[in-house]
């Protein structure tokens, strides 16, 4: 916390978002229309048999055209993807294609189908849901008939899915014969953990694996890429977090009580007896599940269970029989200080990854297992962040430097509201702030343009010190406990590749134990430098600056970057080569610098951004002004997109250096179509590279550039 108001207060003595409108521009992105540089629909081509994932040596490949398994044609695949939430799983028909079509622009291959399971239909043809009212697992029809399409079209613009199980559905004791809980109307939210081991509850949702994956025609299908049992959901998890006495009780209570006993068979009970009871609870749920995923597929697409942070190490002993690992995290996730998800009465933090030292992303490394795949499924810096711009490109480095096997934004869209112009909520769709670099981010991941880790850093994780975790309590905070139980330091992922080695056993190799800062990859391509706040991308094909560059210059490879007084000193600019060739040869390059994008305030005439303000009498938190017509409220809307959308300028010189004799610099418009070139006086020629001006006044105002060397 006191990294993040450190980061608050250096961001708030270089700029106050709401102090100068001047310095914010209208901008959108025609999704549809999208074209030239800035469409990576060339990274993607149709699924097809050959395509089948499977995991295999700790990765994710693809079979090849003999269509076997662990043969010489496998190929690796890395995938970059989004989720889909609720009704977005369903567009009708007439969109299914344009959607697809979309996604595949952005780079993306792969699309997480979540919360498919959450808020039944009562009336089928809403369409929210894969499951109607009636008893689980009763499928909808016209929702099956919707993904199955969507599917099709996935499949065709070369983008898998990734299915997920048990998300969101609460089981109904009046309609699906399950106990009660005495004293409530219903069960714990979404039935966790009751779900987990309650026998009815387990076999139904064996039912609901068997009849999506028939009525969706998944077996032997290139789309499914992978399955997802349970989200963020497991007996240890809860066991740690406190719940069991408030969440299992009466019948359940005595369900798990008479599990407990025969597990023990006599023996005397512990709290440590205790624990892996509940491990192997969580362990025969996942198992049994599994066999109703291979039952109805086959034994090579890649199955995962829960998150690790909902559960913790001991994950790594009930998920033995699923092919890869998961993870989430969320940088400055809405907070609701009266009522959850009260989208009038909110509060964010504005906090930065580079201003906090990217200690979530090392986290995230740290929880990875040797000799697996290894995904991150959810991740966001939400609207409207004003550092979100960093997430993205810095991820994407991160990720490919430590051979993760997939990224997933959280989320492209929550409902089939597709032609939103403006942010809202979690949804890219209509976020332009992150919407600008995520091409550019999927191809760095996908690529190889962003080298894997020379030295790969296995640490130890013996039986004892997982269950020493569990009994701290510790759940997803990996590296706090490596450093405490191991002398780990976290930063050592910043230098090289990082996993936990649960089959091994040891003391903490010395390149895990120290590092020096500023931070440099062993591959020379990445550097962060905490005393700066700046993450750097130096590498030959791309080059980037993130962070609080303040008003000195900052190299990053083949760039400099100044910014301007004008700006707030924060930055996410980043340079990729768009013809395969190193960017001091690069013919074609691509520069993206997005600032925060605001909303229109309602009822503002003439129109002008929605203000950030500080929420209620509070120093720290964060909110957007409230809407006149809801005078009683804190907070403007946090959901849901109104009118003009304004970026944020971001002044600044940009040097390039190039063998190039010449260069043109291009402002894209909201479909990556060419405006007017910067005039000569926006462009000075030196010593073996060019400084360019961008936003400056009198220009076309954009936030990516196509630059085209001579």
């Amino acid at each position: 916390m006191q990294l993040q108001c450190a980061a608050l207060l250096l961001f708030f003595a270089f700029y106050s978002p709401c102090s100068g409108e001047d310095r914010f521009y209208p901008f959108a992105i025609d999704q549809d229309r999208l074209s030239g540089i800035a469409d990576y629909s060339y990274l993607n081509h149709p699924l097809l048999p050959a395509d089948r994932l499977f995991a295999k040596n700790g990765h994710f490949y693809s079979v090849g055209k003999d269509l076997k398994p662990n043969t010489a044609d496998d190929q690796r695949v890395r995938l970059f993807g989004v989720n889909l939430a609720f009704g977005a799983n369903f567009p009708e028909k007439q969109d299914a294609r344009r959607i697809a079509k979309r996604l595949r622009r952005l780079g993306v291959n792969l699309v997480r189908l979540h919360h498919m399971d959450s808020s039944p239909d009562r009336d089928p043809k809403n369409a929210r849901s894969i499951l109607t009212t009636d008893p689980y697992p009763t499928l909808n029809p016209i929702s099956v008939e919707r993904l199955r399409f969507f599917l099709d079209a996935l499949k065709a613009e070369g983008i898998y899915a990734n299915l997920n199980l048990h998300v969101g559905y609460e089981f109904r004791p009046s309609v699906d014969k399950v106990p009660p809980v005495e004293g409530a109307d219903r069960l714990p939210k979404q039935s966790k953990p009751l779900h987990v081991f309650y026998p009815r509850m387990v076999a139904l949702q064996v039912e609901f694996t068997h009849k999506v994956i028939e009525a969706l025609k998944l077996k032997d299908d290139p789309v499914l890429g992978m399955i997802e049992i349970d989200n963020e959901a497991s007996l240890l998890f809860s066991l740690q977090a406190n719940q069991f006495d408030r969440l299992i009780t009466g019948e359940y209570k005595a369900e798990l009580d008479r599990q407990k006993q025969a597990y023990l068979q006599g023996r005397p009970d512990s709290a440590d007896e205790t624990i892996q009871f509940v491990a192997e609870r969580d362990r025969a749920y996942l198992d049994k599940m599994l066999a109703a995923v291979r039952e109805k597929t086959d034994a090579f697409v890649p199955v995962t269970g829960t998150q690790v942070q909902f559960g913790g190490l001991l994950n790594y002993d009930t998920h033995a029989s699923l092919d890869y690992r998961d993870n989430h995290f969320y940088i400055d996730h809405y907070n609701f200080p009266h009522v959850n998800w009260d989208t009038r009465d909110w509060r964010f933090r504005d906090a930065s990854s580079s201003g906090t030292g990217f200690s979530t992303y090392l986290n995230q490394a740290a929880t990875r297992e040797a000799g697996r795949p290894f995904t991150v499924s959810e991740f966001n810096q939400p609207f409207p962040n004003t550092h979100a711009a960093e997430l993205d490109p810095t991820l994407a480095a991160f990720g490919a430097f430590q051979d993760w096997d997939s990224i997933v934004h959280f989320a492209y869209e929550h409902g089939r509201e597709w032609e939103s112009n403006g942010p809202s909520g979690f949804n890219i769709n209509g976020d332009w702030t992150k919407w600008v670099n995520i091409g550019q981010s999927a191809w760095i991941f996908r690529s190889g343009a962003v080298q894997t880790a020379k030295q790969s850093v296995n640490i130890p994780l013996p039986f004892e010190m997982r269950l020493q975790a569990t009994r701290e309590k510790q759940n997803g905070n990996m590296t706090r406990f490596l450093k405490s139980a191991a002398g780990y330091d976290a930063n050592a992922a910043f230098v090289h590749r990082v996993a936990v080695d649960p089959r091994a056993k040891g003391p903490m190799p010395e390149a895990a134990k120290s590092v020096n800062a500023p931070y440099q990859s062993d591959t020379g391509e990445l550097t962060f430098d905490p005393e700066r706040k700046v993450y750097l991308i130096s590498a030959a094909q791309a080059a980037g600056v993130f962070g609080f560059a303040g008003a000195k210059k900052v190299t990053a490879g083949s760039i400099d970057v100044e910014l301007t007084p004008a700006t707030r000193g924060f930055a996410a600019v980043l340079l990729t080569s768009m013809d395969h060739k190193p960017i001091a040869t690069s013919q074609k390059l691509l520069l993206t610098i997005p600032g925060y994008t605001l909303r229109e305030q309602p009822g503002s005439n003439p129109p002008r951004p929605q203000k950030i303000v500080a929420y209620a009498e509070t120093k720290d938190w964060f909110t957007l002004e409230g809407d006149p017509k809801f005078p009683g409220k804190p907070s403007g809307m946090q959901s849901g997109p109104n009118g003009t959308v304004w970026m944020e300028r971001v002044e600044c010189l940009v040097t390039l250096r190039t063998a190039a004799k010449g260069l043109i610099v291009y402002p894209l418009d909201g479909a990556g179509v060419r405006k007017r070139a910067l005039g000569d006086g926006d462009i000075k020629k030196t010593n073996g590279a060019f400084v360019i001006h961008l936003q400056a006044d009198g220009q076309e105002l954009a936030p990516w550039y196509e630059i085209v060397t001579k």
